[in-house]
C-alpha cells in the first residue's frame, strides 16, 4: 500500500486544525451568529472550490456519471448538519477541544467500513487507531472537566463534537466508493454542490430574519479571512479524499493527528496577547493534552508502519 496517502491524511489533519481555529476566531470576533457564518462559508465554497479545481486540474471539471449522485448527497448532506453543529459548539467551547474530538471518527468508521466496504486490517491496526482516538480525547481536557466527566454525558463539549464526528464518519464512508467512478477533484465539486443544496433547503427553517440581519450587517468583516480559510479547506478535502480512496479506516485513524496540531496551535496562541482570548489554560492542562498528543504520535508511527 502506498505511503503517499499517509502523508496526505496527516497534512489534511493539519489543514483542518488551522481551519477550526480560524472559524473559532471569526465566530468570536467577526460574526458571532454561527448560522449566518455557515451561509457565508457556503457562498464562498460554491465559488472558490470549482474555481480552484478549474485552475489546477481543468480536465477534472466535468459532469460526472449519475452513479455518484447518492454518494455526493450522503456525504454533502451529513456534512452540512455536522458543520452547523460544529459551529454551534465553537461558539461555546475551545477550538482545541473541537478539533481532536471531531477527528475521533474512527470509533464509528471501523464498524461502518467493515460492514459496507469490507475493510479489515487486523486487530493490531484497530488497537492503534483506538489509541489515537483516546489520545485525541485527552487533548480536549480542560479545567472544567474531571476524569469521570471526560467520557460522560456531563461533558457537553465532548457529546456535541462526538456527534459531529459521527456525522462526518457517515459522510466519509461514502467517499471511497464514489472514487471508483470519478477523481477526488471532481467528486469534491459535486459533493459541495450537494452540501450547498442542503443548506438552501434548510434556509426556511434556520436562516430567519435575525440570521439574515446579522449576515447583511457583518458579511464584509470576515470575508478575507474566511476566504483564506475556504482555500485551506479545499486542500484539506482534496488530500483527505485521496487518502480515503485508499483506506477509510487508516485515514480516519491518522486524522487523529489533528489532536497533536490542535495542542500545539492552542498552546502557542495562549502565549500571545490576542490569541489568549481564544485559548487560555493552566500549564497542567497543556501537560495532560501533550500526553494525549504523545499517544497520537505513537499510534501514527505504528499505523504508518502497518501500511
Amino acid at each position: 500500500m502506498s505511503e503517499l496517502f499517509v502523508y496526505c491524511a496527516i497534512a489534511s489533519s493539519f489543514f483542518w486544525a488551522v481551519f477550526t481555529f480560524l472559524s473559532k476566531y471569526i465566530l468570536s470576533r467577526k460574526m458571532r451568529n454561527f448560522i449566518s457564518f455557515t451561509y457565508l462559508q457556503g457562498i464562498l465554497v460554491i465559488i472558490i472550490f470549482p474555481l480552484l479545481s478549474y485552475l489546477i486540474v481543468p480536465d477534472q471539471v466535468y459532469i460526472p456519471p449519475i452513479t455518484i449522485i447518492p454518494y455526493a448527497i450522503l456525504s454533502g448532506g451529513t456534512s452540512i448538519v455536522a458543520y452547523l453543529l460544529l459551529y454551534y459548539g465553537l461558539t461555546r467551547y475551545d477550538a482545541s477541544s473541537a478539533a481532536p474530538i471531531v477527528c475521533t471518527q474512527s470509533i464509528f468508521v471501523i464498524p461502518l467500513t467493515y460492514v459496507f466496504l469490507g475493510e479489515y486490517y487486523g486487530l493490531k491496526v484497530i488497537l492503534w487507531i483506538l489509541l489515537a482516538v483516546l489520545g485525541a480525547v485527552m487533548t480536549s481536557w480542560d479545567e472544567k472537566i474531571n476524569v469521570r466527566q471526560l467520557f460522560s454525558f456531563k461533558n457537553k463539549a465532548f457529546m456535541i463534537f462526538l456527534t459531529v464526528a459521527l456525522l462526518y464518519a457517515l459522510g466519509n464512508v461514502a467517499v471511497k466508493p464514489a472514487l471508483n467512478f470519478v477523481s477526488n477533484f471532481n467528486f469534491l465539486i459535486w459533493r459541495e454542490l450537494a452540501w450547498f443544496g442542503s443548506l438552501i433547503l434548510l434556509a426556511p427553517f434556520i436562516f430567519r430574519k435575525d440570521e439574515r440581519s446579522v449576515f447583511r450587517a457583518n458579511w464584509r468583516k470576515p470575508l478575507l479571512i474566511l476566504a483564506s480559510g475556504v482555500v485551506i479547506l479545499y486542500f484539506m478535502y482534496i488530500l483527505m479524499f485521496y487518502a480515503l480512496g485508499v483506506s477509510v479506516q487508516i485515514t480516519m485513524g491518522l486524522a487523529a493527528s489533528n489532536g497533536l496540531f490542535a495542542v500545539i496551535i492552542g498552546f502557542l496562541l495562549s502565549r500571545t496577547r490576542w490569541g489568549s482570548v481564544l485559548e487560555k489554560h493552566e500549564s497542567r492542562i497543556y501537560v495532560l493534552r501533550m500526553v494525549g498528543a504523545l499517544m497520537i504520535l505513537i499510534a501514527i508511527f505504528k499505523l504508518s508502519s502497518a501500511v
